[in-house]
This record gives C-alpha cells, sequence and structure tokens, in this order.
C-alpha cells in the first residue's frame, strides 16, 4: 500500500523505500532487502507528496534525505 495516496497496488507498480540496519533509507529495486519497508506508487505526485509530508520518515521512524526523493523523482518523472 501506497504510503502517501494508500492505493494498494502489485509490487511492480510500486517503488519500495527500506531502512537498513545501519538506519539510513534506500530505493529497494530487487524488492527483496531486508529491513523494514514502506512503498510508493511510482509517479510524481505521490512522491512529491510524500517528501512534503514526510510520509517515508513516519512510516519507516528515521530521517529521510532530500537526496533520496529527488533520486526518486528522476527516476518516476
Amino acid at each position: 500500500m501506497c504510503i502517501t495516496c494508500r492505493h494498494s497496488g502489485t509490487k511492480e507498480s510500486m517503488v519500495r523505500l527500506v531502512r537498513t540496519q545501519e538506519g539510513t533509507v534506500v530505493i529497494d529495486e530487487t524488492g527483496k532487502m531486508p529491513g523494514r519497508g514502506a512503498y510508493l506508487c511510482k509517479n510524481k505526485a505521490c512522491i512529491e507528496k510524500a517528501a512534503i509530508q514526510r510520509r517515508a520518515e513516519r512510516a519507516l521512524s528515521c530521517r529521510v534525505g532530500e537526496e533520496l526523493y529527488r533520486q526518486l523523482g528522476e527516476m518516476y518523472a
């Protein structure tokens, strides 16, 4: 389920963010990385709204840098 719009979609239609054991957040391109995960729709509107409302930080309980949101925006714009 998307952390922004709450849309339930397939794994292929979403991007997974993972909080690693070190406490950093990375984009999980395989969908199989260990760690706490959160899903976002692969569209610009959900990514921008997640950045503004700090949705990933709330879902993953850690700090998410602006660079990650920028990278997501470039990947799925």
